[in-house]
């Protein structure tokens, strides 16, 4: 078997001992040593606590395998996303498609509340102005909650104290979590919830841009609605 001591082009007098550090750092300088010394790897072996003593060819096969596992479970994963995702674009493009149909906030709801359905969801539109007692929510009732949870960003994904869900569902699920999103362009006109039963199905690190693009596109109609109504008044 070969020596360490034949390592020889190590800088070190031949009665100092090597360190970790110095073997590490010399392998790592000289990455073809083994190619040089394969009788040096053969040699070598390393305590296994399942299989005893095994070489370092095993070794790293083995974590080559382990590797490939990894490998291979992130890559299903992407895969079931890339599938969720398109399946997500394709139910929020549809309701999109059927909200520029509509011609009032009721016709847009039950778009709204189809789109939930399909989502295992519940969905709340509160609005500042309206004359609809259950579609109403006092712009300063909404201050503390906007000032807590979207003075970051846009966007609120997580789970909400009682009092703050109850300001925006009648009857919120019990221990859910909730995305919310403030509607408007210059100026907050409402906001746009959907809550789910599962604490953690909203979560911060979600992406947003689908529910997102479905908050800018109802707004983009109440505005249009409203000025439709002014004139014609």
């Amino acid at each position: 078997m070969t020596d360490v001591s034949q390592l020889g082009e190590l800088p070190i007098a031949a009665d100092a001992p090597l360190t970790d550090q110095e073997v590490v750092a010399y392998l790592r300088d000289h990455p073809d040593f083994f190619n040089r010394q394969p009788e040096v790897l053969d040699a070598l072996q390393v305590t296994h606590h399942e299989r005893g003593a095994v070489s370092l060819v095993e070794i790293q096969l083995t974590r080559l395998r382990q590797q490939v596992r990894e490998l291979e479970s992130e890559i299903r994963g992407l895969v079931a996303a890339a599938g969720k995702n398109s399946e997500l674009f394709e139910i929020f493009a549809r309701a999109q498609h059927q909200l520029f149909q509509t011609h009032n906030i009721y016709q847009a709801l039950v778009i709204l509340e189809s789109l939930a359905e399909k989502l295992n969801l519940e969905v709340s539109l509160k609005l500042f102005d309206s004359f609809d007692d259950h579609l109403f929510l006092e712009r300063k009732a909404f201050e503390p909650f906007r000032v807590a949870h979207l003075s970051q960003r846009p966007v609120y994904l997580g789970r909400l104290r009682k009092q703050e869900s109850e300001l925006l569902f009648a009857q919120p699920p019990h221990l859910g979590s909730f995305v919310v999103l403030p509607l408007g362009l210059e100026q907050p006109i409402g906001v746009l919830s959907f809550a789910s039963a599962d604490g953690g199905h909203f979560q911060p690190a979600m992406d947003t841009l689908f529910v997102e693009q479905l908050a800018l596109v109802l707004a983009r109609l109440i505005y249009h609605w409203e000025y439709t109504r002014e004139v014609i008044d």
